[in-house]
């Protein structure tokens, strides 16, 4: 059995010191560092890095950074849903950032108690807590992801059902954020007999009902045993009008403002941007100044889990331009960017250093990919069929593709 005699008496110590000398106020997160080295060390060898894993070859960009956790895929229904690896990635990333919210919440409230009762000391209970937080913690970090076979997956779920019910203990529910962004799905077909209206209205509907079923399975994938504790939320956002609409959730659900609030501190457990035209999409993302605060949102120790479809994943990598290989989008629906010239270079999100994302790949396409790649249109390329999903894990800077069953053709 683990013990942390030793870090609450050295918290006592620094404590007690605050009655005396400001400058020890910072020594919580030394206390705090020091605990979870010693569950860290306590445990199992960490996992190493594995050579399959889907790598950029090229020197990543000075701007280069990784997403806490990400999903990135063609298709829903073929690359998720009956994905089971993928599934049991997506649920474990979504219960590592929630540990990681509970972690933060109760950290800030040991310091609060510290600072504001020095005599008194911490509430060791809750530091107790905090322990079996850091070793649930420490034991995500352990699974072997290059090797996502069923018995990993076993593994990885049998820890996100034990985790799901140590929150719901400890704060008796589990509230779950879904920001659905379907901005890309939004933009206007200029060859469409539909008039601008009509096409708007059919969007938000069929947008309404993706979101439904991504929300479905996510309650599928958290409601093992504390179906009762789960707490739902969601509201969708247009990032071309930074427009809010569709909340839902229990009555006592707190929705945020503006775009600009759902994406900070309203804290989204979950951010899914649709597909659709890349290029709508990116310069909605441009025009609202949306970019960093995205980065922002899903990357870090506790960062929204990004799941990006077609479109949302064409942004996540390091260059959009791989929108133009296939000339599937209308790059004329954006003023002043009318062609695919006018797109070579573009930014994405980087959320895995250099490496960039050509989705909907199929046979047809590789000799078009060799001779983009060899032109080096971009600088590491990541294709990803209709079955398969790209899972990026910041905290281990790595990336592998998890493959469903084919499509039926």
């Amino acid at each position: 059995m683990r013990q942390t005699t030793a870090a609450i008496r050295t918290l006592l110590f620094y404590a007690a010191l605050l009655s005396h000398s400001p400058a020890a106020a910072f020594s919580f997160n030394s206390v705090r560092n020091q605990q979870r080295n010693s569950i860290h060390h306590a445990s199992v060898e960490s996992v190493e890095t594995s050579s399959d894993l889907v790598e950029s070859s090229s020197t990543p960009s000075s701007n280069s950074r990784w997403a806490t956790n990400a999903l990135l895929f063609s298709s829903w229904t073929d690359g998720i849903v009956t994905n089971h690896a993928a599934k049991s990635f997506l649920r474990y990333s979504i219960v590592n950032k929630l540990l990681q919210d509970h972690v933060v919440d109760k950290e800030d409230g040991l310091e609060t108690s510290v600072k504001f009762s020095p005599c008194n000391g911490p509430d060791v209970e809750k530091l107790n807590n905090l322990e079996a937080a850091d070793i649930l913690s420490d034991r995500g970090k352990q699974f072997a992801f290059d090797a996502f076979d069923a018995a990993v997956r076993n593994e990885v779920d049998s820890w996100s059902k034990e985790t799901l019910q140590y929150i719901s203990t400890e704060t008796g529910e589990v509230t779950v954020k879904l920001l659905y962004i379907p901005t890309a799905m939004y933009a206007l077909n200029p060859q469409s007999s539909n008039t601008p209206g009509k096409q708007r209205q059919r969007a938000r509907a069929d947008g309404k009902k993706r979101r439904t079923q991504v929300l479905n399975l996510l309650e599928t994938l958290l409601s093992v045993d504390t179906s009762e504790n789960i707490s739902l939320q969601t509201i969708t956002l247009d990032l071309d009008d930074d427009s809010l609409k569709q909340p839902e959730g229990p009555d006592n659900s707190q929705f945020p403002k503006d775009g600009k609030e759902a994406l900070s501190t309203w804290n989204p457990t979950v951010i899914y941007v649709e597909g659709g035209n890349t290029f709508w999409l990116q310069h909605c993302i441009d025009k609202g100044q949306y970019s960093q605060l995205i980065i922002d949102a899903c990357t870090g120790e506790s960062g929204a889990v990004y799941c990006g479809k077609s479109a949302g994943a064409i942004v996540a990598g390091d260059d959009v331009s791989t929108a133009t290989w296939k000339g599937w989008d209308d790059p004329s629906v954006v003023p002043n960017r009318e062609t695919y010239d006018d797109w070579i270079g573009t930014r994405g999100f980087q959320f895995s250093e250099s490496l960039s994302f050509f989705p909907h790949m199929s046979d047809d396409w590789i000799e078009l990919v060799n001779d983009k790649v060899k032109g080096k249109e971009a600088n590491s390329t990541c294709c990803l069929r209709e079955e398969e999903v790209c899972c990026i894990t910041g905290e281990r800077k790595q990336t592998f593709v998890v493959s469903g069953a084919a499509p039926e053709c």
